[in-house]
C-alpha cells in the first residue's frame, strides 16, 4: 500500500508542477488543453489525501502520517531530479508507479 501512496503523492507533485505555465510547457506540447489551475490543484490536493489516507490505514495514525509526510518529500525529491535531468521521464514515471502500487497492494 506505501508504494501505491507514494505513486499518489507523486501524482499529486506532478499535478502541481503542470498546474504552473512553466512547466507545463516544459512538460507538454503547445496544442495540449487543460482545465484550470484550481482544478489541477484540487485534484492534487485530491491525491495528497487519498495518500494519506492510505498511509494512515497501513501504519496507524501517527507513523502513517509521519510516513506519508516523507513519501511526500521523496516524491518530490525524486520529480525535481526527472524535471532537472530526464524531463521526458516525468509523465510515463507516474502511470508506472501507480501499477507498481496496485500489483504489490494485490499480492
Amino acid at each position: 500500500m506505501l508504494l501505491l501512496a507514494f505513486a499518489l503523492a507523486y501524482l499529486g507533485m506532478t499535478l502541481l508542477c503542470l498546474s504552473m505555465n512553466r512547466h507545463r510547457g516544459a512538460l507538454l506540447r503547445a496544442d495540449t488543453r487543460l482545465p484550470g489551475p484550481a482544478i489541477i490543484r484540487s485534484l492534487a490536493v485530491g491525491c495528497f489525501g487519498f495518500a494519506l489516507w492510505l498511509g494512515i490505514n497501513s501504519q496507524g495514525g501517527e507513523i502513517g502520517t509521519v510516513v506519508w509526510l516523507c513519501l511526500v518529500m521523496l516524491s518530490g525529491l525524486l520529480l525535481v531530479l526527472l524535471l532537472a535531468w530526464r524531463s521526458r521521464w516525468v509523465l510515463p514515471v507516474a502511470p508506472l508507479l501507480a501499477a507498481c502500487g496496485v500489483v504489490q497492494g494485490v499480492l
